[in-house]
């Protein structure tokens, strides 16, 4: 009896124990591997989505007092944003918008077409409503027009208006804070506003912007 516990009985229980202590090794590491590699997918899958933005703006008169003339705008912006992380995206906007003239100078106005990129820092990633922060460096180009009267009368005593136009190449930049608000992975609203400044004429104006992003694609590599 005792030679058969020694070599049937005690061999299957020793090679049952160590199967099923690999078995439950395995589980752990399955498991545990699971736990750190299923979030880094899906940071990889954020970290890597592309969306398309659209928007109308507004712009106020010029905060420097260089354009007296000039009052209020609106514009529309478009562009793609890639997101490098959770926190940081990386973005590429063309623009125009357009500015009526003030009260006392109702024929002036001021187009601007211009074409930029910047950085955007996202503060609430995770959250439905992410406040955020972002820069911009941009080119414009720059068209104004003007009609006035000059205060002198003609030989019939007809006011004698001027006109005036200028057209100039500048650099720029923008840079302001909004937040996002998302609906779904695909669709998010959005609102932001900053401080635009151009070179040219050293003008300065408050630019707002409602608008929406559509992600377009996301990928699901590391």
């Amino acid at each position: 009896m005792d030679c058969f516990k020694d070599q049937i009985v005690k061999p299957y229980l020793k090679s049952h124990f160590m199967k099923k202590q690999y078995l439950l090794k395995r589980e752990y590491i399955v498991m545990i591997f699971s736990l750190f590699v299923f979030p880094l997918t899906l940071t990889a899958q954020f970290e890597q989505k592309v969306s398309v933005n659209a928007s109308v703006s507004t712009a106020t008169y010029d905060l420097s007092g260089n354009n007296e003339n000039l009052g209020f705008g609106l514009g529309l912006d478009g562009g793609l944003q890639y997101n490098l992380n959770r926190r940081f995206s990386l973005f590429g906007n063309a623009r125009f918008y357009y500015k009526f003239g003030t009260a006392d100078y109702p024929d002036a106005y001021f187009d601007n077409l211009s074409f930029g990129g910047g950085l955007k820092i996202n503060i609430l990633p995770s959250k439905k409503i992410n406040p955020y922060l972002y820069g911009e460096a941009n080119f414009n180009l720059l068209w104004y027009e003007d009609y006035f009267e000059t205060g002198l009368l003609d030989e019939f005593g007809v006011p004698i208006g001027d006109y005036e136009f200028d057209f100039g190449a500048s650099i720029g930049g923008l840079g302001g804070a909004g937040f996002d608000i998302s609906f779904n992975d695909h669709f998010t609203l959005f609102v932001q506003s900053g401080i635009y400044y151009i070179y040219y004429d050293e003008s300065v104006s408050s630019y707002s912007q409602f608008g929406f992003r559509i992600n377009l694609f996301k990928s699901k590599t590391i």
